[in-house]
């Protein structure tokens, strides 16, 4: 008996060897938070995530929200670092107030956290007082 139950044993620790290296292998999305360097250029927003400066995908609806010096979440979809996107947004690093502004004849919001629109459409980081 006990030479089938040595065997068992060796079986199950061979299965549980090859299980091991299988679940090291898998990747699963994973979130990291980052601080973006410079201002996006459409789609493109490099993020610096543990001191390593990546490139990762801004989803066109945050293309209004997220500038340079906000923190964002960034989203590592295949869990492989192949495919990054900027995911959402907890605030600046900047020292600056943060204000939304909604433009009544435009009927939207034109500026978020630091950034205002210009008549051309551009966001700047221009100051705005308030009197």
């Amino acid at each position: 008996m006990s030479n089938a139950t040595d065997a068992q044993k060796q079986l199950l620790d061979a299965m549980h060897a090859v299980a091991q290296q299988e679940v090291s292998r898998a990747s699963a999305p994973k979130i990291e938070v980052g601080t973006v360097v410079q201002d996006p250029a459409g789609y493109d927003c490099i993020v610096n995530i543990q001191g390593t400066e990546k490139k990762c995908i801004l989803p066109e609806h945050l293309h209004d929200w997220i500038g340079n010096g906000d923190i964002v979440f960034v989203t590592d979809v295949q869990g492989n670092g192949a495919n990054l996107v900027v995911t959402g947004s907890s605030g600046t690093a900047r020292k600056s107030q943060s204000l939304v502004i909604n433009d009544e004849d435009k009927h939207k919001l034109v500026g978020g956290v630091t950034k205002f629109e210009d008549d051309n459409g551009n966001l700047t980081d221009n100051d705005l007082t308030v009197q």
